[in-house]
């Protein structure tokens, strides 16, 4: 067996809504073996893995995989399973999973579900791995090794609890968000309405006010001077200062770093001297500033508050060990934290009691050592505070707190100008009001971990993940920029171009990434083909976007997903046959499946925008949430005429050429189509659809009739608004049409379109692309031959695994068979010099049909063949 390709889909895809991993693998000799014809294979596979008897599979109920291992399946769709169930086993909440055979012999695309990608594709490495054990008839196969190292991928590249809280809050409210780089940082929202969370420090955090709570005294003296009372301590900076300072202060006393963090380095209830002593021997020798101050006898509490509103409260216990009478303090450590609610940092709900400098230097105190052995029954605290960071419990008492306290704490932090906030409260009775001699804040915190209030080890949990998403965000539309995204088989970049040309106006930046490149507003940040969802994210990224126009390829969504989970506008232009046979898309259904996703992902107050005019589209309908919008360029429509009866949006061209909106209640006779320059005096009735569905879309965004009007007027078919797409020019007598046209469907488009055009004859310079199969190959040879006075034949750069001439052959072969002779089928490979040979024995009268792959080419030969160009409907 062998890995041939890996695919990470991180939006909705083909297969799932949910992020999953892609697989083609190749299973070879095993094609011919399934699971019931290898002795013992279901049976010791149950057994190291026994929770796959719990899969269901196609049968629907539990047990109904290990009955089809029984009854004999194939390594492709097991492997998928164990994948799934080492994930599971590690902890890690998976579930879904499919797998589809090639249309090679031994070749499986399986999927299935991943939370974080390292312990995802690790998963089905080990289950080929464990297979291969099997069939090798191996002893003491480590699955359980595989399992921890899965885990262990995991938690060590998973967001932290704090960030995945509000991760999974911003996914629950269908607010975007996306992970920033391998840390904490989390970016929620698109485009000019993002906003960013670091831990629990937004974006609306104050930079002050963060600088302000890590110096701890400066702190204490910016509250204490509104009269919330905080211990009396001073800063000290050497050893005579401590005990001065002591003496001063009078006992019990804590020390702590003046710029600590996460309770590291702080010891409490020092009683006297001899404590004081031992513990000023045992401090960090890299901390040079402490902060000594008085203790305040009573229980450690943590609220939380997000946008001046007390979201939580928890009761903090430091860590502790229970003697046995046989162990050290080392050992009871280190097995207490082997229970699975611990973990190394913040990865699980409790951190694990931390062996360090600071552990030896509290148990200093009461002349003991990691080393030592306490009787049995002896509880013994390991650290000098409650922080879950070292340790520490957590209680929820958050329905306790008085409402004084609760103010106190608002206040406190409104002092500091921190939007969100950890008070670090010491007080008897948190029930109780305020009183100033009996309680203190000996903290203010940034960036405050929430881990205690989402997994407290008692009480109730508390959503303050939700909590910080609600302050960000009222809902999705405060966070999110509206998203069109046109998918179809032709006429994305069109209607792309024309959507971004309709809501375009002063003071709007309309994002757009199509096969022309990535925009913002009118400045082209790159060129090329920019269609998938790497340059959708970089729309959806940039701070200065107001609207996304995203041309959807389905390359895009087979290699990645999308780049979106949801959308405000879909629209699906036509299904054609094109690229078949390539990425586990083998038939026109599955095709038609895929273009689908569009509109099963348009959210439910958005706008789904079916052409009508296809079959296959048109019944697309049912999968949508949103709306339904059809267009059509047939009046008389079944869709059309039953939109319109039950007072349904519609766009459609009616008998008399003029472009017709019926907004559900009335017919508006919008615009004569001869007077939109893009549909050529109403003769390219592919642009016609174009731009009924542009229109839908823009209007569906608040644009006016009327100003819609306005822009379908002044969109020009030239290489500045429509760079490729049906740009026409009349050059010394010639008819000169570029178009990008590279499938049967765009072919016959374009060939419809000119059959009333004045013209001597018909040159036509054409490629093939070379990971079309050769029946679609001699298709587009055909419909060019039959419609075609002259035939050049030019080849691509990228052959896409063709030999060199293997294409143009097959396209000249079928011209000749479509009774063209030599002389009117030329193979000129080059296509800059293709284009150089139409034009030379072009005479005037002629129309010289130019179907580029790269502009650069049109553009050089353009402006070295022709002296100037112009214009002409």
């Amino acid at each position: 067996m062998k890995i041939n390709c890996v695919k990470y889909l991180k939006g909705p895809n083909y297969f799932t809504y949910s992020p999953s991993i892609f697989i083609e693998c190749d299973i070879e000799e095993l094609e011919y073996r399934p699971s019931d014809s290898i002795p013992g294979f279901t049976e010791t596979l149950l057994k190291l893995l026994p929770g796959l008897k719990k899969h269901t599979c196609s049968p629907g109920y539990e047990g109904g995989f290990a009955e089809r291992l029984a009854k004999g399946t194939w390594m492709g769709h097991i492997l998928e399973h164990m994948a799934i169930e080492i994930q599971v086993s590690a902890g890690i909440d998976v579930k879904r999973g499919k797998t589809l055979t090639g249309d090679q012999p031994g070749i499986y695309y399986i999927t299935y579900s991943y939370k974080e990608e390292k312990s995802g594709l690790f998963a089905f490495e080990a289950a080929v791995e464990i297979i291969k054990s099997i069939l090798a008839n191996e002893k003491n196969i480590p699955v359980n090794g595989y399992i921890e190292k899965t885990a262990a991928l995991f938690y060590k590249n998973k967001l932290g609890p704090s960030t995945e809280a509000i991760y999974e809050a911003a996914l629950a409210a269908k607010i975007p968000v996306q992970r920033v780089g391998t840390e904490s940082m989390l970016r929620l929202g698109t485009g000019s309405k993002q906003k960013f969370m670091q831990a629990t420090i937004s974006s609306q955090t104050s930079n002050i006010a963060v600088e302000t709570s890590c110096n701890k005294q400066l702190t204490k003296e910016t509250i204490k001077a509104c009269g919330i009372p905080v211990p009396h301590g001073e800063v000290v900076a050497s050893m005579s200062e401590i005990f001065h300072t002591a003496d001063r202060l009078g006992f019990p006393l804590v020390i702590k770093p003046l710029n600590g963090r996460q309770g590291q380095g702080v010891i409490t209830n020092i009683k006297n001297k001899d404590e004081l002593f031992n513990v000023v021997n045992c401090l960090d020798k890299h901390e040079d500033t402490y902060i000594l101050e008085r203790y305040f006898e009573g229980n450690d509490y943590r609220l939380l508050v997000v946008d001046d509103k007390l979201a939580a409260a928890s009761m903090r216990t430091a860590p502790f060990i229970i003697g046995n009478g046989k162990d050290s303090i080392r050992n009871l450590i280190e097995e207490e934290n082997l229970n699975p609610l611990r973990g190394d940092g913040h990865e699980k709900p409790m951190s694990k009691i931390p062996l360090n400098h600071s552990v030896s230097c509290y148990l200093e105190k009461f002349d003991l050592t990691v080393e030592s052995i306490p009787e049995k029954g002896k509880i013994i605290a390991v650290a000098g505070n409650a922080n879950l960071s070292t340790g520490g419990r957590a209680s929820d008492v958050t329905e306790q707190v008085h409402p004084s306290i609760a103010k106190m704490a608002i206040s406190a932090a409104k002092a500091i100008g921190l939007d969100i906030a950890g008070i670090d409260l010491i007080c008897k009775d948190i029930s109780k009001p305020v009183n100033i001699n009996e309680m203190a804040i000996i903290e203010i915190n940034a960036a405050p971990g929430i881990r205690m209030h989402l997994y407290p080890s008692e009480g109730k949990m508390r959503d303050v993940g939700k909590t910080i998403v609600d302050y960000l965000f009222s809902d999705r539309r405060e966070a999110a920029i509206p998203i069109i995204s046109i998918t179809g088989t032709n006429g994305k970049t069109t209607t792309a171009r024309l959507v971004h040309h309709f809501l375009s106006k002063e003071g709007i930046a309309v994002g757009m990434a199509n096969s022309d490149g990535v925009f913002i507003g009118q400045q082209c940040l790159h060129q090329g083909d920019c269609s998938g969802p790497i340059s959708a994210r970089q729309v959806l990224n940039h701070p200065m976007a107001d609207f996304a126009v995203l041309e959807t390829a389905r390359g895009g969504i087979l290699r990645e997903g999308l780049a979106f989970r949801d959308c405000e506008v879909g629209i699906v232009t036509n299904v054609a046959e094109d690229h078949l046979g390539s990425d586990a898309i083998d038939t026109f259904e599955q095709l038609v499946k895929l273009k689908r996703l569009i509109p099963e992902v348009v959210h439910e107050e958005g706008y789904c925008i079916l052409n009508a005019d296809d079959e296959q589209v048109a019944t697309m309908a049912p999968y949508s949430k949103g709306e339904v919008i059809y267009t059509s360029i047939q009046e008389h429509s079944r869709y059309i005429q039953n939109a319109i009866k039950n007072g349904k949006k519609a766009w459609f061209l009616n008998h008399d050429s003029w472009v017709v909106y019926h907004d559900g209640n009335e017919l508006n006779m919008f615009l004569d189509c001869r007077d939109i320059p893009i549909t050529i005096n109403g003769s390219a009735k592919h642009n016609i659809s174009n731009v009924l569905q542009a229109l839908a879309a823009a209007h569906s965004q608040g644009i006016s009739l009327e100003e819609l009007r306005k822009k379908a007027k002044s969109f020009i078919p030239d290489s500045v608004l429509s760079k490729g797409r049906f740009n026409y020019q009349e050059i010394r007598g010639r008819k000169v049409l570029v178009d990008y046209a590279h499938n049967t469907a765009g072919l016959k488009a374009i060939f419809d379109t000119i059959a009333v055009f004045d013209k001597k004859r018909v040159i036509s310079v054409i490629a093939g692309p070379g990971d079309r199969k050769d029946e679609d190959l001699k298709k587009m040879a055909k419909i060019t031959a039959d419609h075609s006075d002259i035939f050049i034949i030019k080849e691509d750069d990228d052959l896409r695994g063709r030999k060199p001439f293997e294409v143009a052959s097959i396209l000249k072969e079928t011209a000749l068979e479509c009774s063209m002779d030599e002389n009117q089928t030329l193979i000129v490979p080059k296509e800059l010099e293709a284009f150089k040979k139409a034009w030379e024995i072009s005479v005037p009268g002629d129309l010289l049909l130019l179907f580029y792959t790269d502009f650069a080419y049109v553009k050089e030969f353009l402006q070295g063949t022709m002296k100037q160009s112009s214009y002409k409907r």
